[in-house]
């Protein structure tokens, strides 16, 4: 999935939200400026759709004003992340959430039965090209929320191999 793929949806899903979507990588940015205007339809009422505003930045220090979001999300992200990388991203998030805003993230879930009965050369294979996934895998998730002040988070499979978290500031 590409990265610029969340903020486009999000955009046509509240089309009066300001979105803003943010990458590491030049390349990535420019390719979501260019397949966005293609990717959100023209409405058939009068209130135009807003592009999103794409932001050159590392996730966990972003350069976006305190308490500035009602939403922030990750998708397919922390499983690319050292340990240490993923807290520092959690604390910015915090930051940047207004009081009672939510954080939501999709990733791979290490609960899965899908990855418990991966046969071992596979589990090496998928390892090769995803060398944060140990460290992924082994991180407590509500107890790195709770650690930067979330509430209790919620967790739900939403594919075989998948979840979501949604905590709340």
């Amino acid at each position: 999935v590409q990265t610029w793929a969340l903020p486009i949806s999000l955009q046509v899903n509240y089309p009066g939200a300001e979105v803003v979507g943010i990458d590491l990588s030049p390349y990535f940015l420019s390719v979501a400026q260019h397949q966005a205007p293609a990717r959100i339809p023209v409405p058939s009422h009068s209130h135009p759709v807003a592009t999103p505003t794409w932001l050159h930045a590392a996730a966990e220090a972003t350069g976006l004003p305190d308490q500035s979001f009602d939403l922030v999300s990750g998708f397919l992200l922390f499983h690319e992340l050292p340990e240490e990388a993923a807290i520092a991203i959690l604390r910015e998030v915090h930051r940047l959430l207004r009081p009672c805003g939510y954080f939501a993230m999709m990733d791979m879930n290490p609960q899965s039965p899908v990855y418990a009965q991966m046969k071992p050369f596979i589990l090496t294979l998928l390892k090769s090209t995803e060398p944060y996934l140990d460290e992924y895998f082994n991180l407590d998730f509500s107890q790195a929320l709770h650690s930067v002040g979330f509430q209790p988070p919620t967790a739900v499979g939403n594919s075989p191999r998948h979840r979501t978290i949604i905590a709340r500031r």
